[in-house]
């Protein structure tokens, strides 16, 4: 409940919803308000509601994915293209974010502001060729892998996001997704997302990301440099994630170690990046 309420702002405009919230110390964003309203927060006295800003679509062209931020968690999983683009991988990762429940509520762009160090989208947009807008208040396009960086600059900077897209893989690609949770639909407390694209039956494109295991999801680019253009085979994708597992910094928890959390780290990259391998060379 937000008890000490005193502002509610309904926008019509983008510009005026970032203005709003810029200009207003106390003020904050409400999207799909699952996070804003469980919190609680007995100081919070204004709230921008961004319902009529437009922005809760997805749609599916023949080039991209694009996904309003204040589209539902659960909108974004029932679209027919979701389940089809990058091996369902989008929609498998946000299936593990909340409960049915809460995803009908929780808007795509608050899951990302929101997200801890296992967040399962995120990790999952991190190996897809996607960027993101956000408005400050000029609409201003970056890279995934740039906002994820970056995102507590923007917290503070009190932008909006707008937007996502996702670029449609080519059709010789595949991804790969494995979690570890206390139950098969908890949240996860370590997940691994990998893509493959191969050419000539080798790969010539790879992403891989872990959550869980670092501060924040995080690209292994040491290990898809190393095996990039090989031959894959679970020891050779074992020995190449070794150094990017060397730089991760796990924080304990009530539900994992450290050790625990690097542990499977490697053996859930490991996992998705032979999943995503063999798909691939399915479809060559």
């Amino acid at each position: 409940m937000l008890r000490n309420l005193k502002h509610y702002k309904r926008p019509t405009k983008i510009e005026d919803a970032v203005a709003l919230v810029q200009s207003n110390a106390n003020a904050v964003y409400l999207g799909g308000g699952a996070w804003t309203v469980a919190q609680g927060d007995p100081s919070l006295e204004f709230v921008v509601d961004l319902q009529d800003l437009g922005l809760d679509y997805v749609e599916a062209t023949l080039a991209e994915f694009k996904i309003g931020a204040t589209a539902s968690l659960q909108a974004l999983i029932d679209h027919p293209d979701a389940a089809l683009l990058a091996s369902g991988l989008l929609a498998r990762a946000a299936g593990y974010v909340q409960s049915r429940n809460l995803r009908e509520q929780g808007s795509v762009g608050g899951t990302l502001i929101i997200a801890d160090a296992a967040e399962p989208l995120t990790t999952a947009l991190l190996v897809l060729d996607a960027d993101i807008r956000y408005a400050d208040p000029v609409v201003h396009k970056a890279p995934f892998m740039s906002f994820v960086a970056y995102r507590d600059r923007l917290i503070k900077a009190r932008a909006l996001i707008t937007e996502l897209r996702v670029q449609r893989p080519p059709a010789k690609s595949a991804a790969g997704f494995e979690v570890v949770g206390r139950s098969p639909k908890d949240k996860p407390i370590v997940c691994a997302a990998a893509y493959v694209e191969v050419d000539e039956g080798l790969p010539n494109a790879m992403r891989v990301a872990v959550g869980g295991a670092h501060a924040q999801p995080v690209r292994f680019h040491k290990t898809e440099h190393i095996l990039s253009g090989q031959f894959l085979t679970s020891d050779k994708v074992t020995q190449a994630l070794a150094p990017a597992l060397a730089d991760l910094s796990p924080v304990a928890d009530f539900r994992g170690s450290a050790e625990y959390r690097l542990a499977m780290a490697g053996v859930l990259a490991r996992r998705a990046i032979m999943g995503a391998w063999q798909a691939a060379r399915r479809l060559s």
